[in-house]
């Protein structure tokens, strides 16, 4: 009598096929014995019966409708009620090493088969409950398994700070929060070659706001999209919760807008001035209304002189609806950037621009000056050996924690893309050292820019450069 084997193992680690090789061994001496002649061997290697993942070659075997079956384990054949079902419908007999014969052909074997089949399921139903809950509560603890993530790594078997990688995640976390679009941070990370998250040649937003908005780095757990837990308060965490959530609210804000692909804006105001010409109408409350239209940047005219010589115009900002208001761009950015910095250095500044209660505001820069003293008092108190390096790394750590939770006060209670130290005495040294992308940020964020227009010929005035503060 002809008949078949079929073997199957669930995980093959090695890739190597010895289970399926072993069973296939066995199953041809338990087919001699029984006086079977092989016919065909079906083997799924790698494959779990109970995964819902196609099995080809048991599928195969099922299509040929061998006249015997011959298996190491019923278990190997089937482990779901609904395969046993299938296999039945061949009405044949299944001989396996270890648990005897399957007489198919009989109601009382397919009786015992259906029983075997059905706590074959249960028990790898019941497995993958435990697996499931065990993976949960390794979440919950903390508990890392696999690949860390970027800004981590493994020491042994613990997982610390990646400081290159942990480094790169605050610096942009930074610029991110200081209104720098995700464009052209991804630039500078490239244009530094600095190493990918994963296999890509560079750095591109979408890998980018993946990265940064990772639960991980604030010490949450995640398990299956789903934050479970925190870390141990001793793990490892490149920011902290409270920056995690402002920067979740910056980047997935319906409202934050996306720059389409191109190149980063060079111009301070394009785009975000507005035509103060009046039309010749007026408006309900009486007032004369302005033309409004966007002031765009426009390469200097030519123009030629009464000599015959031609002479080109500066860069200007011209308005994209009437084009009747021209102003030269560096006067018009010049005014603005006065106006501004003059306004974030004056004493109230930041009780004026504060989104909560000023107090809170003026303790979050008092606790950073004194902690910033008291980290220098600790550097000199090593430098005269009052302190060896163990006690200075102690210090040192924990006052600069203590300096990063101020921080992140101060930064909560300042509207969105305005960083903190461009507020106080430094505004001018900080907002000189601001990308383009950050200083439009904070002007769109902070005030109303109206270029009014002038007579020809007249010297630039600062006055039909209106600025007005939002509220």
């Amino acid at each position: 009598m002809d008949c078949v084997i079929y073997t199957r193992i669930s995980l093959d680690r090695t890739g190597e096929g010895l289970g399926v090789a072993r069973q296939e061994k066995e199953c041809r001496a338990l087919a001699k014995k029984l006086g079977l002649r092989v016919v065909k061997v079906y083997s799924d290697n790698d494959i779990s019966a109970t995964s819902g993942k196609v099995r080809p070659d048991f599928e195969a075997m099922l299509d040929a409708q061998p006249p015997a079956i011959v298996a190491w384990h019923q278990d190997r054949l089937l482990r779901l009620t609904r395969d046993l079902e299938r296999v039945i419908t061949l009405n044949v007999p299944v001989y396996s090493v270890t648990a005897g014969t399957l007489d198919l052909t009989t109601p009382a074997g397919r009786a015992v088969a259906r029983t075997v089949a059905a706590w074959s399921q249960y028990e790898g139903e019941q497995k993958a409950t435990r697996q499931v809950a065990a993976n949960v509560q390794r979440a919950v603890s903390g508990v890392h398994q696999g690949r860390v993530g970027y800004g981590y790594r493994r020491e042994g078997s613990a997982v610390v700070l990646h400081d290159a990688e942990a480094d790169t995640i605050r610096a942009a976390v930074k610029r991110v929060l200081d209104g720098e679009s995700l464009r052209a941070v991804c630039k500078d990370l490239d244009a530094q070659q600095v190493p990918t998250p994963g296999r890509g040649a560079g750095w591109n937003t979408t890998t980018l706001k993946q990265l940064l908005l990772r639960p991980s780095l604030a010490g949450l757990t995640v398990h299956r999209g789903q934050v479970v837990g925190h870390s141990p308060a001793d793990s490892p965490r490149v920011i902290d919760e409270d920056t995690h959530e402002r920067l979740k609210a910056v980047l997935t804000d319906p409202l934050r807008r996306t720059s389409p692909a191109g190149r980063t804006p060079k111009y301070l105001l394009g785009g975000i001035a507005r035509c103060g010409r009046s039309t010749g109408a007026l408006d309900e409350p009486g007032k004369p209304v302005e033309c409004g239209g966007v002031m765009v940047r426009a390469v200097g005219r030519k123009t030629r002189q009464a000599n015959g010589n031609e002479k080109r115009q500066p860069p200007s900002y011209v308005c994209s609806e009437c084009y009747r208001v021209r102003r030269k761009q560096d006067s018009v950015d010049d005014a603005v950037d006065r106006v501004l910095i003059g306004r974030l250095q004056m004493p109230d500044a930041a009780a004026l621009f504060t989104q909560g209660d000023p107090a809170t505001l003026q303790e979050a820069r008092d606790t950073i000056e004194a902690l910033d003293a008291r980290l220098a008092n600790a550097a000199d108190m090593f430098a005269t050996g009052d302190i060896d390096a163990a006690q200075l790394t102690r210090i040192t750590e924990r006052l600069r924690a203590d300096r990063v939770q101020a921080a992140a006060a101060l930064d909560a209670a300042l509207p969105p893309a305005v960083p903190a130290e461009l507020i106080g005495p430094n505004a001018l040294q900080v907002w000189g050292g601001l990308s383009m992308d950050v200083k439009r940020a904070v002007l769109d964020t902070l005030v109303t820019v109206t270029i009014l227009p002038s007579g020809s010929g007249k010297a630039f005035d600062p006055a039909t450069v209106r600025v007005t503060w939002k509220s």
